[in-house]
């Protein structure tokens, strides 16, 4: 499921919200996708397992990995990356990103530009802020991060609007490396090994 903020709705009480809970087959593997964002508050480390995971298994299939589409991710504390480090999941992150943070070496300004592949960035708040990197204006934005209201992630350009789809983490890396929307094949066959939540909404009406 994606959380879309539905930039063009007609309706102007319906855009930038939470409301529009739209299934991955809406969107039929074809939805572009500019940037995507797995980080700060909104995960824990699970979620870079899940990462480091899905790296495998793609790599599995296809014999490497190749990103379509920057992958921001920022793990939420230190420690975690001390954790991840003990138990073999952050050298699988460094082996496939292009930018591993250097706290020796801090960035002075927030990135804007970016080549398509996974920037390892410094624990703490990140995107959703615009404190360590910005999303180019105009972008589709596929992040983990629940900030969807106008301009907080990405901005508007002359050329479209900004928007900021919510998803889950398995659904940002994918459609990263895609740079587009995945098809359920493409994720089903991604997350091979990995405890999901199998939680659904249900079927009836709560209320009589």
């Amino acid at each position: 499921m994606i959380a879309d903020p539905d930039v063009n709705n007609e309706d102007v009480s319906k855009r930038y919200t939470h409301d529009t809970i739209r299934p991955l087959s809406y969107y039929g593997g074809n939805k572009k996708v500019d940037l995507g964002f797995v980080g700060s508050c909104m995960v824990h480390k699970g979620d870079l397992k899940i990462l480091a995971q899905m790296l495998r298994n793609l790599e599995d299939i296809h014999g490497k990995v190749e990103f379509h589409a920057p992958l921001v991710v920022a793990a939420p504390t230190y420690n975690i990356i001390d954790e991840l480090t003990a138990e073999g999941d952050w050298d699988v992150l460094q082996k496939y990103s292009g930018f591993v943070f250097n706290d020796s070496a801090p960035k002075n300004t927030a990135r804007k530009k970016y080549e398509n592949m996974m920037y390892l960035e410094r624990p703490g708040c990140n995107l959703c802020m615009g404190n360590q990197e910005k999303a180019e204006k105009g972008d589709t934005v596929m992040a983990t991060s629940t900030r969807l209201f106008q301009g907080r992630v990405v901005a508007d350009s002359d050329r479209k609007k900004g928007e900021s789809l919510l998803a889950s983490t398995p659904v940002v890396v994918l459609s990263a490396i895609l740079g587009r929307t995945p098809t359920m094949d493409e994720y089903e066959s991604s997350v091979v090994g990995i405890n999901l939540t199998k939680f659904a909404p249900p079927q009836k009406s709560l209320c009589s």
